[in-house]
């Protein structure tokens, strides 16, 4: 009797030093599985974070090269856009006192009165061409309605003659003719002529114009005409006339040309918007505050940034799976801040998750050892 109570007895307390040290391993597995799931967080977002940081790494881009290029080819108005963009992206004195250097030398080559008079002479009496210069001319021969009048007759001339008129520009003339315009409305109408005549305007750009032309004509409301008119007369100011004819090139409606003239509200923007081409205009559609940052980001490294903004950028901007899941529990600017946290310190938690997973591997294999060490000691002693 007194053996088989301390059979029991040993028994019992084997079970109970075994239960303890299994216990002993609930710690460093929990941390582990804390370990990993940093890890794992950290890892899906490594692609993008690689990515952002290959295009912090590119060299922030020439812009002084690139403006005397376009000087000495005489596109002054790129040029002015290519300086006046690297002056809002330069951060060093030096830079800037070389961006106003070049500034100066582009202005004053533009300024030749011979090479002015002659793209001024031009643009009013055919409406078409592709500098400020001439686009002043096509303005002004609006403004004192010999423009439209000139349009009006040229398209009138080839109805007669049995070919197709021009539906945009009778629509613009015509409007123009009709309706009362503000000076910067001509200045809309004249680079959107420009842009119909230099095949510059996409099919459905055309058909909105001449939809909302016939609006303004029947109806007598130009308010939505007005709008589009604004919006190109905002974008011609800020790029010039010549790029504003590559970016129009790219929208295909009122709504993309709205978004276009607001991201070019200065020289950066309207550069990015310039070089970047039907890329630029397809991430403005997302309408996403990220997407425009990222492409101004890009627009620092010249046509090199924005080609691995075009090959990466969606990796880049791929939202991080933490974000999900915090907004879910809690919706506010923690969750934000906490991703970029992540994206910023992204290699160093991972490396830091890295070695805690290895340290809690480490003591579980110890404690591991210990256990099964316990166990086949324990069995021994119970079968003696």
């Amino acid at each position: 009797m007194s053996l088989g109570f301390s059979t029991t007895q040993a028994v019992a307390g084997h079970f109970i030093q075994h239960c303890e040290t299994l216990g002993g391993l609930c710690s460093p597995l929990l941390r582990g599985a804390l370990a990993a799931g940093l890890l794992w967080f950290c890892l899906q977002d490594w692609p993008a974070q690689q990515a952002r940081e290959q295009l912090d790494a590119l060299p922030d881009h020439d812009f002084v090269a690139e403006a005397a290029q376009l000087r000495q080819e005489q596109r002054f108005d790129e040029a002015l856009l290519t300086v006046e963009a690297g002056m809002a992206y330069a951060q060093q004195p030096a830079q800037q006192r070389r961006l106003r250097d070049e500034q100066q030398r582009i202005r004053e080559a533009g300024a030749d009165w011979r090479y002015r008079l002659s793209e001024i002479g031009s643009g009013a009496l055919t409406g078409e061409g592709n500098t400020l210069e001439a686009l002043g001319g096509a303005v002004a021969a609006d403004l004192f309605v010999f423009g439209d009048v000139r349009d009006l007759v040229i398209q009138g001339g080839r109805a007669l003659r049995g070919e197709d008129a021009d539906e945009v520009l009778v629509a613009l003339s015509a409007a123009g003719l009709v309706l009362t315009a503000a000076p910067s409305l001509d200045l809309g109408a004249a680079l959107l002529k420009f842009a119909r005549r230099a095949g510059a305007m996409t099919a459905r750009m055309a058909s909105a114009i001449i939809r909302l032309g016939r609006r303004a004509l029947r109806r007598g409301d130009a308010s939505d005409l007005h709008k589009v008119l604004d919006n190109t007369a905002r974008l011609g100011r800020t790029v010039g006339a010549k790029p504003s004819l590559r970016i129009l090139r790219h929208l295909d409606d009122p709504a993309d040309l709205a978004k276009a003239s607001r991201f070019a509200n200065d020289a950066a923007g309207g550069y990015v918007l310039w070089q970047a081409g039907d890329l630029g205009v397809r991430w403005l559609r997302s309408g996403s505050k990220a997407s425009a940052r990222l492409l101004r980001r890009a627009g620092r490294k010249g046509p090199a940034g924005l080609d691995l903004l075009k090959r990466s950028g969606r990796l880049m901007l791929q939202p991080h799976p933490l974000l999900g899941l915090i907004k879910g529990v809690y919706r506010g600017n923690v969750p934000a801040l906490a991703v970029e946290v992540l994206r910023r310190e992204g290699a160093a938690l991972m490396g830091a998750a890295a070695g805690w997973l290895a340290l809690e591997l480490g003591l579980l294999l110890v404690r591991t050892r210990r256990v099964w060490r316990h166990w086949r000691l324990g069995a021994t002693g119970f079968a003696v």
